[in-house]
This record gives structure tokens, sequence and C-alpha cells, in this order.
């Protein structure tokens, strides 16, 4: 059953994905993939119709500006749905908030799924846990 759940989810989230004009799609990608400036209020509008990316890149504006509990919620959707870019963004929130288990768990997800970014992050962690600086 927890199959079943884990689709209709995700079929949820890009239902919501789907419900945005044309224009905040576009200007959300050119955000998240290039990392074009994209004002906070349209990153909401995206995140909170759903749409994954959206999520990051408002947790990602919410963090830079010292939103800390917010921008972890945020990212946490994010992830939730299986963005990798979100997992590492999250795991790096957590690294800088001294969080180092929840850092490496977030770094660890990204990095069984992929992400080369994620596997150098967790090396530079052992490195750090070791003493041995970055």
């Amino acid at each position: 059953m927890g199959g079943l759940w884990a689709r209709w989810r995700r079929r949820r989230g890009r239902r919501g994905a789907r419900s945005l004009d044309p224009g905040l799609r576009a200007m959300v990608r050119a955000a998240y993939d290039e990392g074009r400036p994209i004002p906070e209020s349209l990153a909401r509008k995206a995140a909170e119709a759903g749409d994954p990316r959206g999520m990051t890149v408002y947790g990602i504006g919410l963090g830079e500006r010292g939103a800390y509990a917010e921008a972890v919620h945020w990212l946490g959707k994010a992830a939730a749905t299986g963005d990798l870019s979100a997992m590492v963004v999250l795991g790096t929130v957590h690294l800088d908030h001294g969080e180092l288990g929840e850092a490496e768990r977030h770094f660890r997800r990204a990095a069984d799924r992929g992400h080369a970014g994620a596997r150098l992050a967790l090396r530079q962690l052992r490195a750090r846990r070791n003493g041995s600086g970055h």
C-alpha cells in the first residue's frame, strides 16, 4: 500500500505544478536551472502551487534572507518530492547551522540517487568530522 500512496503523492505534486501559468513556470525554471533572480512573491506562488522547483527556489531565497525555519520547511517539501537539488541545499543549510547529522542525512539521500555534489559534500563532511578541514 505504501507504493500506491507514494505514487499518488507524486502525481498530486505534478498536477499542482501544471497549474502554474507558462510565464511563471519559465521564470521558476530559469531561477532553478540558471540561478536567475525571481521575486520572492512569485517563488512563493509557485511553491504554494506544489511545484518542486518553486519550493526549492523559494526555500533558497528564504534561507538567504535568514528565515531558517521557513527555508527548511520548503526545502524539506521539495526534497520529499525527490528533488535532488533541494536535498543538497537542505543538507547545506543544516551544515551551516552545525547540524552535522541532519546535513549528512540529506547529502546521503542525494548521493544515493547519484548526485555528484552530494558525494563531494559527504567527503568534506567526513573530513570536517575527522578534523582535517575541507
